[in-house]
């Protein structure tokens, strides 16, 4: 097991190592959802509503969040990856990673574990949704002070018409805010590079056909959409091109509701 030195206020030298850090992620989780049953997260993705629903569970001693969500008609699919997913891994985590160091978020100093094997453990396999993305390693970065996670990396590889190529997933969290205990990422941004070369000429077909649809309609329904839609236009437009070309996608909390069970 890889053993850090850090230093502290004191001058002191104290021993940091994997097992050190996800204890001290998971004490203060549990400290902050100790008297929240379920929580509901409003969010605001690609100009779209979704509600994400997590119940808490009880697994090998320990409460743990599980999450469905609603997107278009109320329909339940599993949700994206998400921050409850490192706390669900629990002491695994501590298992299959290794500790880095110290190192920076933006304004924010970090502990860095790369987990060496993520096989079988299901985290950020959904981080690119609709996809068949098997994560084989990746980073969690854990804020110094309070061990929320800030950056997410997964590498890997994902599956598409039969092909295999490789596939990278960042997921930064920022704008933590409290709610009655909890503390809530309100901005999530999950970079994916490697998406671009697994569309197949069906799809590309697909888009353009939709291209031809939307010149024919009239001026006023065109641009309501295209107002709606031109993010994420214009990324495929890009990744159409260039294979090198990220999707990024930015996902915005709007509300969140403790303690008042399923949707409403």
């Amino acid at each position: 097991m890889f053993v850090a030195l850090t230093t502290i206020g004191n001058g002191d030298v104290v021993a940091q190592s994997a097992s050190d850090l996800v204890h001290s992620m998971l004490e203060a989780h549990d400290a902050r959802i100790e008297g929240v049953e379920n929580y509901t997260l409003v969010q605001a993705v690609m100009g779209f509503e979704t509600e994400t629903y997590f119940e808490k569970h009880t697994v090998e001693g320990r409460s743990v969040f599980r999450a469905s969500f609603a997107g278009l008609g109320g329909q339940k699919n599993s949700p994206a990856t998400g921050v409850e997913d490192v706390y669900a891994l629990g002491e695994d985590l501590a298992r299959r990673s290794e500790y880095r160091g110290r190192e920076r978020v933006g304004d924010y100093e970090v502990h860095v574990l790369d987990i060496t094997d993520l096989s079988g453990t299901g985290f950020g396999s959904n981080v690119a949704q609709d996809s068949e993305f098997e994560p084989m390693r990746g980073s969690v970065f854990l804020d110094a002070e309070s061990y929320v996670p800030r950056r997410f990396v997964f590498e890997g590889e994902m599956t598409r018409s039969g092909s295999t190529l490789p596939l990278t997933a960042i997921m930064e969290m920022g704008d933590y805010r409290e709610v009655e205990g909890l503390l809530i990422p309100f901005r999530t941004v999950t970079t994916i590079e490697g998406l671009a070369a697994a569309i197949d000429p069906e799809v590309k077909a697909q888009f353009e056909e939709m291209q031809l649809e939307l010149e024919a309609l009239p001026a006023h329904q065109r641009a309501m959409i295209i107002e709606l839609m031109a993010e994420q236009m214009e990324q495929f437009e890009a990744m159409m091109v260039d294979d090198s070309a990220p999707m990024v996608v930015e996902v915005l909390v709007t509300d969140v509701r403790v303690n008042k069970g399923g949707w409403n």
